[in-house]
């Protein structure tokens, strides 16, 4: 996964975390579990959405007790199921939405996904648990701004000033198929 500073940060109440970048990528990522990505979909004639879900859950769990407090944080109700909890939304086209059920949507009003790189990475003997979970970097591509934000719980200003970051895997880190 490429190096990274959050511009903020979200969570869905659980060990789940969302990282918004001021270069216009979001990561989805969890010290508890993997990844899998359930759809794709044109949710507009502009933009596009991925749909991201619980994967396969580690053997070894990474460190959920020394992480930065989310700017953001949305509490699901597991009983209302597929239903929307909260809808983060930025500036420039990007949203996130937390469903109840514990999935994730990252989509753009106005860019299509370029990129979904998903990862992952094991508790091994020399690292331990730092660094140990599943996380997903969304990249768009263009630079077209929508006049008007989604509709939202929580909205973010992205500046998008640099270009995204190449994605690339760490040592230890492997691709989710």
């Amino acid at each position: 996964m490429a190096p990274n500073s959050a511009k903020y940060l979200i969570s869905n109440g659980t060990d789940d975390r969302v990282s918004l970048f001021d270069d216009g990528r979001v990561k989805v990522w969890s010290t508890t579990h993997l990844w899998s990505e359930l759809s794709r979909e044109r949710h507009n004639a502009l933009g596009e959405t991925v749909l991201l879900g619980f994967g396969r859950t580690l053997d070894t769990p990474g460190p959920v007790d020394r992480r930065q407090q989310p700017d953001a944080e949305f509490p699901l109700d597991p009983e209302q199921g597929h239903t929307i909890a909260a809808t983060v939304a930025a500036d420039n086209g990007t949203f996130v939405q937390f469903f109840h059920d514990g999935t994730i949507a990252v989509g753009n009003d106005g860019r299509d996904v370029v990129s979904v790189f998903n990862a992952g990475r094991e508790s091994n003997t020399t690292r331990g648990v730092n660094g140990v979970g599943g996380s997903v970097m969304v990249t768009f591509g263009g630079s077209y701004r929508p006049r008007t934000v989604r509709e939202n719980d929580f909205q973010v200003e992205l500046a998008e000033a640099t270009a995204p970051r190449p994605n690339r895997l760490y040592k230890d880190e492997f691709l989710v198929k």
